[in-house]
């Protein structure tokens, strides 16, 4: 029977273990699968880190977070690019932009949340913070917990 409850417990906690987030700091992020490609758009940035902000405009906590974010993304916009990823649909965009107060922030629908699976992302607000150059993951968590220290301590790794 001990074996039995073991093996159990085992199993539990291997499929626990499995809906964990998917990505680890210093790989390379995955596939960014949205519309419109956010590539270009960011070329013309050209700056040392990317930070992709998954929100849900619907979602008051992320209404809440991102709208508190304007004061750090001014800081580090000179060395960080901001995208917004979203699941909601592109056709309402305009509404999705005003309500999340992201004017100045590149914009990117994730309509079919191929994206939001491929970086295991369980919950909104959540931020990826990655090395533009190399795509390498530097920093991830809520978006509440970024700040311009955070870059800070990155850009002096």
């Amino acid at each position: 029977m001990r074996r039995f409850l073991t093996i159990l417990a085992i199993m539990m906690a291997t499929t626990v273990a499995a809906h964990a987030q998917s990505i680890r700091l210093g790989e390379t992020i995955p596939a960014i699968n949205v519309s419109p490609s956010v590539d270009e758009t960011l070329a013309l940035y050209n700056r040392d880190y990317t930070c992709l902000i998954f929100a849900h405009s619907e979602s008051q906590p992320c209404v809440d977070a991102m709208r508190n974010f304007r004061a750090t993304a001014e800081e580090i916009s000179l060395s960080c690019a901001i995208v917004v990823i979203t699941g909601e649909s592109e056709a309402d965009s305009e509404a999705i932009i005003e309500r999340l107060g992201i004017e100045e922030y590149i914009v990117a629908f994730d309509e079919n949340n191929r994206t939001l699976k491929a970086f295991g992302i369980h919950y909104v607000p959540f931020a990826v913070v990655y090395r533009t150059k190399n795509s390498r993951i530097e920093w991830f968590g809520p978006i509440t917990h970024f700040d311009k220290k955070t870059i800070k301590k990155l850009s002096n790794r």
